[in-house]
Order: structure tokens, then sequence, then C-alpha cells
């Protein structure tokens, strides 16, 4: 830095500017703009996500009213609903989403830029004040030059050099001051911005976080999400049709299997009239459609489920214990064969 202001020591006693001087002007201006445009775009982000803390806080309630007056079997869920709701949208509340998002922004973002703002405003006042000691240098130094024909002894001449030599010990104490505070910034400009950055992604990040697991706590542990385009009265009657072809289809299976049973029985009716015939096994239970549709209705697959109703002699509940404890009948089965 030292060497950098006797660089421009050297440009004011020509009476030029100094070129590396300038560029670090333009960069601090451009700066100064960026840092303007945060906080602009900093405020209209707070605004937003107030705006959205109260845009939740409202559906919550108008949901719990409506539903309160529609169906009383989902009273209690509108409640628990506009509870996490005021979890994150009530800024009375120091705990809360909001509260802690504001003051998040206020202490590690709306402060800080306001105080680099500040210190740009001091600044660009201090380079308009280097202006006006400049000129002053640069007159003086004109003064000096129209006396210099005349003798050292001469009054004007003298009187010339002591102004110039004042105007420039002013200039240099200004500028000095100016020329620190641009070298700073030149240094840590990129840190302040990437710092600006990281923080700015942490509170959205924070927010969003903490506003869902405060919603999180009122879902259901096990929940198959279900949009609501797939309630329009279109999709709904195309849902209907098929369930309505499943049940016919699994009605024809079991008119189909009757068959087989009936003629199974018959068969083994004949074998035992025969003299000398083997012993054969016992015939199919027919299985239970109800029973069937429970089953399925809890997800297991037709086959095992028709195998589980038959072994428990149609019992819903013994089958699905059977099916859940993974068919040990068949695992036995399965180890004395591989034996």
């Amino acid at each position: 830095m030292a060497s950098a202001l006797r660089t421009e020591e050297r440009w004011l006693e020509s009476g030029q500017p100094d070129p590396v001087f300038l560029g670090m002007v333009e960069d601090f201006k451009a700066f100064d703009e960026v840092l303007q445009t945060w906080s602009e775009k900093l405020e209209i982000f707070v605004r937003g996500v107030q705006e959205l803390s109260l845009g939740v806080q409202s559906l919550s309630e108008g949901l719990a009213e409506e539903l309160k007056r529609q169906d009383r079997a989902f009273l209690s869920e509108g409640c628990r609903f506009r509870e996490a709701a005021q979890e994150i949208s009530r800024r009375d509340a120091p705990h809360s989403v909001i509260a802690r998002f504001e003051r998040n922004v206020e202490f590690n973002m709306s402060n800080p830029l306001k105080d680099h703002l500040d210190n740009h405003a001091k600044l660009r006042k201090d380079l308009e004040k280097r202006e006006l000691c400049l000129t002053a240098v640069q007159d003086a130094l004109k003064q000096v030059e129209l006396c210099e024909e005349l003798t050292e002894a001469d009054l004007r001449k003298r009187l010339a050099k002591d102004e110039f030599r004042a105007s420039k010990a002013t200039f240099n104490k200004v500028n000095r001051s100016i020329f620190h505070w641009l070298y700073v910034l030149e240094e840590h400009r990129g840190d302040i911005i990437d710092s600006c950055l990281q923080t700015v992604k942490y509170l959205q990040y924070d927010f969003f976080s903490s506003a869902a697991h405060a919603v999180s706590h009122v879902l259901p542990q096990q929940m198959s999400f279900r949009p609501m385009t797939e309630m329009l009265p279109d999709s709904l009657q195309a849902q209907v049709q098929q369930e309505l072809n499943l049940s016919e289809t699994i009605e024809a299976q079991d008119v189909r299997e009757i068959f087989v049973q009936r003629l199974l029985q018959r068969l083994v009716r004949e074998n035992k009239d025969r003299p000398g015939a083997p012993a054969t096994s016992t015939p199919a239970i027919q299985v239970d459609p109800l029973s069937l549709s429970s089953l399925l209705s809890h997800g297991f697959d037709e086959g095992p489920a028709r195998r589980a109703l038959r072994k428990t002699n149609n019992d819903t509940q013994a089958a699905m214990e059977w099916l859940l404890a993974g068919e040990p009948a068949c695992r036995a089965r399965t180890t004395e064969h591989r034996a």
C-alpha cells in the first residue's frame, strides 16, 4: 500500500490523475451498487417470507373452521394443523419459525449490510472532499508554474509555493484515509460477497426446514399422498369402474374355482367307491370372498391370501397372522424337501 501511495504522489506532481486509484474507485462504486441491490432484495425476501407465514396461518384457520362446520370427524386434525401453522407464523412467540427467522436476518444480514452501506456513504463524501482538495492542489500547481520565471526572493513565488505545499498536505491527509479504505475493500470484497451469499442460503434453508419440521408433527406416521387431481369426478368415475371390473373378475374366478372344487369332490367320491382306490387328500376348502377381499385391502397378494384362508378355514384374523409370519408352513416344507 505504501508503494501505491508513493506512485500516486508522483502522478500528483505531474498534475494528472492516478489510473490505479481511479480503477479502485470504479471497483468501489460497483461493489456499493451490489450491496445496495442485495439490501433491497433482502427486504423483498423478508416481506415474502412474512406474507408466506401469514398465508399458512390464514389457510390453517380457514380449514379448521370449515372442517368444524362440515365434518366434526376432522375437527381434531384441523386443530392440530392450526397449531402447527401458529408455530410457524406467530411473530409474537419468541421461538416460532418466523420470529427466529427475523432475528437471524436482522443480526446476520440487515445490520451488517447497513453498516457496510453507512461506511460506503461516508467514503463517498470523503471522495467528494478529495476531489475538492485535488482541485485546490491543481490550481496551486498552476500558480507555481506561472511564477516559474520569477526569482526566489519574489513574494508571489513564495506565496504560490506555500499554497501548493499546504494544499498538497491537506490532500495527502484526506487521501491516505480514503486509500486505506479502498485498499481494504479491494482485498476483502470477494469475502464479503461470499459471506452474504452463504448467509442468505442458510437463512432460506433454516426457515423452510424449520417450517417443514413443524408441519411434519401433524402428519400421520404412515401416509400415502393422494393428490387432489385424483379426486376429480372423472378420475373417481374411472377408479370406481376399475374396482367394479376387478370385483367382477374376482367373482368369475370364484365361480370357476367352485366348479373345479365340485369336480374334484365328485372325482374323490367316485374314487372312494372304487375297490382298492388309493387314499386321496382332503378337497380344497372354498375361499370366502369377503375374507379374501379383506386380506386384499390390507395389501396381500391374491395367491398367498387364498392359501392362507384355505389353511385357516376362512378365519380372516388367523390367515392374516399366518401371512404376516411369512407362511411358516411353506418354509418348513421347503426345508424338509432340501433335506
